[in-house]
């Protein structure tokens, strides 16, 4: 009954929020009762998109977006390897040895931000993984029991809310509010991924890994360096290094 009752008062949690703005449950519902409910510095919700690779849908404060970007630039990380496994990935203390050792780009980075804690959740469909709903603290910390199935119940009710996203246009999702910030820049993102792929006569999954390998390379946000392109401060050429960038655009 203790396991009826707390999956009752997540579901509670979540539509609270959704009626509140008078608007259909979404993702952001889902990640903010999930922030206040667990003591969360802040949570993301990553999804497969539609090159294969991990992209984050929702952030519920700036460092959780910086984390976020940083495992997408990597390719490493407790989200993205919760993407892969139908386990969660639990890491009370990212900055230990055997955390370093797991993630070695990441994990000092994501420390260096300001986060020492954190906990993925695959969202599971059968056996395919499509998506990871990650809860990030600020200090090193272990997750009780009730948070660890309370973790897991978010993530639950996460899965529909994806599966709408990924189910294309006309879907709940798109009644969403208007745009965050986050959501404009990561659109500027797959903008300039579709530049680059233009620049390089390539698809767009080669291009935006080349977006991706110079942003790591020159030590920059991959946000930053998608506005450049966007922007055309910055284009890619075929024939350059592997940064895969040259000069700026006129």
């Amino acid at each position: 009954m203790a396991a009826v009752d707390r999956a009752i008062r997540v579901l509670a949690a979540i539509n609270e929020l959704a009626s509140a703005e008078g608007a259909p449950v979404a993702v952001r519902h889902v990640c903010l009762a999930c922030a206040a409910a667990v003591n969360a510095s802040g949570v993301v919700l990553y999804v497969v998109g539609e090159l294969g690779l991990c992209e984050p849908l929702y952030v519920t404060s700036p460092v959780s977006e910086l984390v976020a970007e940083l495992q997408v630039t990597l390719g490493e990380g407790p989200g993205t390897e919760a993407l892969g496994e139908d386990h969660p990935v639990l890491v009370p203390a990212l900055g230990s040895d055997s955390s370093m050792r797991r993630w070695p780009a990441f994990a000092p980075a994501a420390v260096a931000v300001g986060v020492s804690a954190v906990f993925a959740f695959p969202l599971v469909m059968g056996a395919i993984s499509v998506g990871a709903l990650e809860i990030h603290r600020s200090r090193e910390a272990t997750l009780s029991a009730a948070e660890l199935t309370e973790g897991l119940l978010f993530a639950d009710a996460a899965l529909p809310r994806v599966l709408d996203h990924l189910s294309g246009p006309g879907t709940v999702e798109s009644t969403e509010l208007p745009s965050s910030e986050f959501e404009y820049r990561w659109a500027e993102v797959h903008q300039a991924t579709g530049m680059v792929s233009v620049q390089l006569g390539s698809d767009l999954t080669v291009a935006f890994l080349r977006l991706r390998a110079h942003a790591y390379l020159t030590g920059r946000r991959l946000s930053h360096v998608a506005s450049d392109v966007v922007e055309r401060r910055l284009r890619f050429e075929s024939d350059t290094d592997n940064a895969g960038a040259a000069g700026s655009g006129g």
